[in-house]
């Protein structure tokens, strides 16, 4: 999919994660913490900035290796997409609190729980057939008391 198209679009599943979303959300946090980066050496605020900046650039770059192949057909395929989806909610879970931000991609930025359509039609299915299996046995259990 072309990033620009991808910016057209909400995000909803993992799979429409794409490279460019990554490196605006990077840039919105980089932004954001510019001037705590800047603050005197081992204050608090320097601190926080620094660690947030740390963690924002081991999931950037867990992002871009992962997405760089997250399409292939390898086995490997369910962990990587796991990978990005769980990179992709940590990475929201750093931006979220500037989600009134004029600048925050309320499209884009979003929590995902699904790799694609096909994925959560699937989990729905199981959990609504778990359902079943847990009222035809909770019928059977109450029916012989």
């Amino acid at each position: 999919m072309e990033d620009s198209e991808a910016q057209r679009r909400l995000l909803r599943y993992g799979c429409d994660i794409t490279l460019g979303d990554v490196t605006r959300l990077e840039s919105f946090l980089m932004a954001r913490t510019a001037r705590l980066a800047q603050a005197e050496r081992g204050t608090d605020e320097r601190q926080m900035a620094r660690a947030v900046r740390t963690t924002l650039h081991h999931l950037v770059v867990t992002l871009q290796h992962c997405l760089s192949f997250s399409d292939g057909g390898s086995e490997a395929q369910p962990l990587v997409r796991l990978q990005v989806d769980v990179s992709w909610n940590a990475l929201w879970a750093l931006v979220s609190p500037w989600r009134w931000h004029e600048e925050y991609d309320q499209e884009r930025w979003r929590s995902v729980k699904y790799w694609n359509e096909s994925q959560k039609e699937e989990f729905e299915e199981r959990l609504a057939n778990e359902f079943s299996r847990n009222r035809r046995r909770s019928a059977s259990e109450g029916g012989g008391q």
